[in-house]
């Protein structure tokens, strides 16, 4: 009985090869676009859920009382003071990651190598995360103050096919370690990108540290926890409250909540700073998941409707067969069999093209994706289940409807059921397919003219063709002034700057202050930020002068004495630009009833404002201080203005002077426009993943309604006929046809609008500037929409309309 219905299905898909093949295609494409979007989506939540013990690792945040940014960092003397407190952490593990340059000792040819992904961690860490150590014993290494584990690929980048155990490499200028454990690489989605790995003895080696940490809150690495089993982090987020009342007076704490955080929601929660390494938004996930079940949802629509339209054609068949004896079951399965069959040769092809494209999209989306039917075995099933629930819809009609309808009065040329019903149901998907085609039009838009504001809008300095050149940490303020100089005797530079966080990178170090002649008295919710600039630091990035005079080298105390505030610090301290001339300012710090503060400097000019941070940020109120002499040890970074002459050129003298300097650190440099504009990559891949899918889709809906038309065409053949041979035109057999289109896509245009402003609206709202959603958006996306959809249409229909009226009259 299976072969029989298999080879009458087989029959019918051969006998309208254009139905099936228009069927197939739209099928195909939706479930290989859903398959690459589900597998980013499916990556994206993935992050750090490998670890066995993933549900009870959490990371100790703060929670910043006076606005919506968190620190992941902590003090590095809170994991000793959390293990006391809470009996319900297994483990407390502190980790630490800075840049360093490594260098292989032992080898003439060695060369220093910058390295971002150098970390240090008590010797707890791997009861904590399962990272594969597959040589050396853990604990040992880590409780070593000079042992170092290499991951294998670093091991092979210093080593070679060399045994790298008992190896000795250098970290800095002075610390010797040597490789005494071997791990496995770390996978790709995890939030710690470990290349080495080092104990928190051999940190304190590389910066001198004496003794223990002392210090609470100040942000300087990452306190993880292992939670007890059956412990519950809501309450333990509780008793964090008063555990902070009892150390809220070091250091600031009293501002800072600690929290816990799952270690599986680090990578997609945006609002802290300081993680190991970049991370993604829930709110882009959700918008690329929305996006593949859009696709999915259109393409199935198609394949309904065009089954659906295909199936009013079989009544003959129906009726011929119910009379030869054909009971209703019969044909109830072989109805559905045909739908079955099509949904599963779509899904074969869809997961065939998938598998070819992935290496494609995994470039777009900047993810190792791949295609494993073990682990995503859930995922699988779940497409397979709306594939033949597809396929069961699909069939739904001529299996339940037109196997029930009357044999005589089909055979008898009597309709044997009314079409209205199935008129309405198709003319809904129709609306349906277009509210989703017109939401993802209107919603790339919106996201491109995002995208393109956050690229061309000015950030209130200038950014071209300027050099950043990283400053070793805790360089002496003497080579510092040395390598400025020869930097600024440099054929091609204009000008040079010192500066504490990059302008567009961040505003500084957070602080209260008080000014003198305040009318309220200063508070943690007022804090205000400081930023270290050298002498010519405004000039370089030309920021406009809104009062009074900047830093100046003439004055002799600037470096010291004098304060540069914007335009929003003034108006937060209260004051105007010209009344906040000469106010003295300090640091303000309450403790015990009692408050204190260092004299921090006298007003000496006041700035424009310019975005110290990304556009997501709002304009933060920033004192500027001096980073020169006396204060030289805030300086992170050299700007150098060029001329914009030969780029590789001057690079390469400046490289040159830096050796001089600083033989044994590794230059780097980059220009802060190309650093800026890295600044919103994940905007950028997030548009071009919906540009390229919202085409798809639009595809995949002009197949459907190409099939629809060529379907309509096909069963009004004999009135297009007598319509030309009563004196129609071309232009209005083509009217014919497209007026119920057009009034489909009009319903869909005004269902797709609010919908897509709600959604797109909510978006913008995590950016601190953003596009204001005009009208030109909806129109531009309705127009679009309707232009393709009439083409397609319009195509198919002169097809038919050109057909000779004898040819036509003829058909049966």
């Amino acid at each position: 009985m299976l072969r029989h219905y298999t080879t009458i299905a087989l029959r019918n898909l051969r006998k309208h090869r254009s139905f099936s093949i228009i069927n197939i295609a739209g099928l195909t494409l939706g479930i290989t676009c859903f398959t690459l979007i589900a597998l980013y989506v499916q990556y994206e939540l993935s992050f750090d859920q490998f670890h066995p013990d993933a549900d009870r690792i959490y990371r100790v945040i703060q929670q910043r009382t006076h606005d919506s940014e968190d620190f992941s960092r902590t003090g590095g003397a809170h994991a000793v003071a959390l293990q006391q407190e809470f009996p319900e952490f297994e483990e407390v593990v502190r980790v630490s990651q800075t840049p360093v340059e490594v260098q292989r000792l032992n080898n003439a040819d060695a060369i220093r190598q910058e390295e971002e992904g150098f970390y240090f961690a008590d010797s707890n860490f791997f009861r904590v995360f399962d990272f594969e150590l597959l040589a050396g014993d853990a604990a040992p290494v880590l409780a070593s103050p000079d042992a170092v584990v290499l991951t294998q690929s670093t091991a092979q980048r210093y080593f070679g096919d060399e045994d790298p155990l008992g190896q000795t490499i250098r970290v800095g200028d002075e610390l010797a370690l040597e490789v005494r454990g071997i791990m496995a690489d770390t996978p790709g989605n995890s939030h710690l990108q470990l290349d080495f790995l080092a104990s928190v003895a051999a940190l304190k080696r590389m910066y001198h540290y004496q003794g223990e940490f002392t210090s609470y809150w100040w942000p300087w690495l990452w306190t993880y926890v292992k939670l007890s089993p059956n412990t519950s982090a809501e309450v333990v987020n509780q008793r964090m409250l008063a555990f902070n009342e009892r150390y809220r007076q070091q250091s600031g704490g009293e501002e800072n909540v600690p929290q816990l955080q799952p270690l599986t929601d680090i990578h997609l929660y945006a609002n802290t700073t300081g993680d190991p390494t970049p991370g993604s938004s829930r709110t882009y996930v959700a918008i690329l998941a929305a996006i593949a079940l859009l696709i999915l949802f259109i393409a199935c629509i198609n394949f309904t409707n065009l089954s659906l339209a295909r199936s009013v054609q079989r009544t003959k068949e129906v009726g011929i067969r119910k009379a030869a004896g054909a009971a209703r079951g019969v044909l109830v399965r072989q109805f559905l069999g045909e739908s079955l069959l099509l949904s599963i040769i779509a899904l074969v092809i869809g997961l065939l093209f998938s598998e070819l494209m992935l290496p494609f999209f995994s470039e777009l989306a900047q993810r190792p994706l791949a295609i494993d039917f073990g682990p995503q075995l859930s995922f699988w099933g779940a497409l397979l289940a709306v594939v033949l629930v597809t396929g069961l819809l699909a069939g739904s009609y001529p299996a339940w409807v037109l196997s029930g309808v009357n044999a005589a009065r089909v055979l008898k040329g009597q309709p044997g059921r009314p079409r209205g019903q199935s008129n309405l149901l198709q003319r809904s998907l129709i609306v349906f397919q277009f509210v989703a085609s017109i939401a993802l039009i209107a919603g790339t838009l919106i996201a491109y003219q995002q995208l393109n504001y956050l690229q061309e809008a000015s950030l209130g300095f200038d950014q071209e063709q300027i050099l950043t050149v990283e400053v070793p940490g805790g360089a002496e303020g003497e080579k510092i002034a040395s390598l400025e100089q020869a930097f600024q005797r440099t054929a091609g530079v204009q000008q040079t700057s010192s500066v504490l966080e990059r302008p567009g990178f961040g505003n500084g170090i957070g602080r209260v202050y008080e000014v003198e002649g305040m009318t309220q008295e200063p508070d943690e919710g007022s804090r205000v930020f400081r930023q270290h600039v050298g002498y010519d630091y405004f000039d370089l990035l030309d920021v406009p002068l809104v009062s009074g005079r900047t830093f100046s080298e003439a004055s002799g105390t600037d470096d010291t004495a004098a304060v540069v505030l914007n335009e929003r610090a003034v108006r937060q301290f209260g004051f105007t630009p010209e009344t906040a001339l000469g106010k003295r300012v300090r640091t303000y710090v309450y403790e015990n009833g009692q408050t204190y503060g260092d004299l921090t400097g006298t007003v000496v000019g006041v700035v424009a404002d310019y975005h110290g941070t990304s556009l997501r940020e709002p304009i933060e109120p920033t004192v500027f201080m001096s980073s020169e002499g006396a204060l030289s040890q805030y300086t992170n970074h050299l700007l150098i203005k060029t001329s914009g002459g030969d780029a590789t050129l001057v690079r390469s003298v400046l490289e040159r002077q830096w050796d001089t300097v600083f033989p044994n650190h590794y230059f780097e440099a980059s220009f802060l426009d190309a650093d800026l504009a890295l600044r919103y990559e994940e905007e950028q891949r997030l548009g071009k993943i919906m540009l390229t899918f919202s085409i798809l889709a639009i595809l995949i809906a002009c197949l459907g309604l190409y099939g629809l038309a060529s379907y309509l065409a096909e069963r009004r053949t004999k009135e297009i006929g007598i319509r030309k041979t009563l004196g129609a035109s071309v232009q209005q057999l083509l009217l014919l046809f497209n007026k119920d289109f057009v009034r489909l896509i009009l319903i869909a245009f005004v269902v797709a609008i609010p919908i897509t402003y709600y959604a797109m609206n909510r978006w913008l709202q995590d950016f601190a500037y953003h596009i204001d959603i005009g009208v030109a958006v909806f129109a531009v996306a309705g127009l679009l929409c309707l232009v393709i959809a009439l083409a397609t249409v319009s195509y198919r229909s002169v097809q038919a309309a050109l057909v000779n009226p004898v040819d036509a009259l003829r058909d049966e």
